[in-house]
């Protein structure tokens, strides 16, 4: 009975040891080739990102779990919606503003070329009418 016991400790420390070099080696070789993305191929590495980030987007509400890894994926999405929205709203204000400013710059020299035309033919008129006086 003890060989047995023995055997199936054996059998279960060497299965665990195995576990855990393949858990090792796995860890390693992705560790690996996340530097060698980082450093070699950084552009690679964002794309793989950005595609992870979209698959994770639209599985959200599949899975509670991806729901969870998701969260701080889509606070960060809010936020720069946000961000979008008020930048969109500021500029079309200064837009706005900055029209109106035009305009009304625009009608206050119209309105002092009106005003210094009229009083430049009032005083032609001015003159006119002394001239025609004078001839009677």
């Amino acid at each position: 009975m003890i060989e047995i016991l023995q055997s199936s400790w054996t059998l279960l420390a060497g299965l665990l040891a195995s576990t855990w070099d393949i858990v090792c080696l796995v860890a390693v070789w992705v560790w690996e080739v996340l530097c060698h993305l980082h450093v070699n191929a950084p552009r690679l590495e964002g794309l793989l990102v950005g595609v992870g980030s979209a698959w994770l987007m639209l599985r959200r509400d599949k899975h509670p779990l991806l729901r969870v890894l998701s969260a701080p994926l889509k606070l960060v999405v809010d936020i720069l919606d946000l961000f979008w929205d008020q930048l969109m709203e500021v500029g079309g204000d200064l837009w706005s503003v900055a029209y109106e400013w035009v305009l009304d710059g625009l009608d206050w020299v119209k309105n002092k070329i009106v005003s210094a035309y009229n009083r430049l033919m009032g005083l032609l008129k001015n003159v006119k009418d002394k001239l025609s006086n004078l001839r009677k």
